[in-house]
């Protein structure tokens, strides 16, 4: 009988293959998603611009009803994260969940990582073509992982 706890004890998700490499993936892109963040707020107090009377109030800001381009650019960033991470999200774990070959899960889960923290930067700093190769690179992982699963699915 006690053998059996500490099998019932132990979480199933830390053995399966991919999982912790796959938490660790997610827990840096969603500190990128809130740093984008941070970084809009941050961009509208050094403009000395805000949307909201209370805010310019607090901040001593100037009320607009537009953004300013540089924080329009950093929200557009943020934006494409919201469209782009949620599937990587999904497709992750369900890749990890169906058993998708490791060296495979690996390579696009750091490579789709380091893809969008290289798109937000890119996109905040206005450069191309690094912003169009990171999307499509990012693109092409969760591409991969959508293959990896229906093999898994149907072989």
């Amino acid at each position: 009988m006690n053998e059996l706890l500490p099998h019932l004890s132990s979480n199933p998700f830390l053995s399966m293959p991919g999982f912790r490499l796959y938490a660790l993936c997610v827990i840096v892109l969603i500190l990128k998603m809130n740093a984008t963040g941070i970084y809009t707020a941050m961009t509208r107090s050094r403009l000395k611009v805000a949307l909201n009377p209370e805010d310019a109030a607090r901040f001593g800001a100037q009320v607009t009803t537009t953004e300013h381009p540089d924080v329009e650019r950093v929200l557009r960033a943020h934006r494409n994260d919201l469209e782009n991470i949620p599937s990587f999200f999904l497709l992750g774990l369900i890749a990890v969940l169906v058993g998708a070959p490791l060296p495979g899960l690996q390579i696009a889960f750091i490579v789709f990582t380091a893809a969008r923290v290289v798109h937000t930067v890119s996109y905040v700093k206005a450069l191309q073509p690094w912003r169009s190769m990171s999307f499509g690179i990012g693109t092409l992982c969760n591409l991969a992982l959508m293959v990896m699963i229906l093999i898994r699915l149907f072989s």
